[in-house]
């Protein structure tokens, strides 16, 4: 995933790159394909039903779709508020 890579345009890079087509991709997902062009058009929301079936279908990690999403890991939130400290030697480790 690039940086600040949308959820939108993460699921039509990994679409692309395993050479699957929009339809036979809405297919094997069991959606419509309106609805798959509309996720990676960014123009509905990949919710979190949506975001487990196509983490499996892809082979990526769930946490990845979830990031594109703008969701970070339960364990990731619970270490960050344990040690709020971190927050600030991450975005001196990786300004923008």
């Amino acid at each position: 995933m690039s940086n600040g890579e949308t959820a939108a345009s993460l699921l039509r890079d990994l679409r692309r790159r395993q050479g699957h087509t929009l339809r036979s991709a809405a297919a094997e997902l069991g959606i419509a394909p309106s609805q798959l062009s509309r996720m990676e058009r960014g123009q509905r929301s990949v919710g979190e039903g949506a975001a487990e079936r196509l983490s499996a279908y892809y082979d990526v990690p769930a946490e990845v779709i979830d990031l594109a999403r703008g969701q970070a890991p339960s364990d990731i939130v619970r270490i960050l508020q344990n040690h709020p400290e971190e927050m600030q030697r991450l975005r001196e480790s990786y300004p923008e």
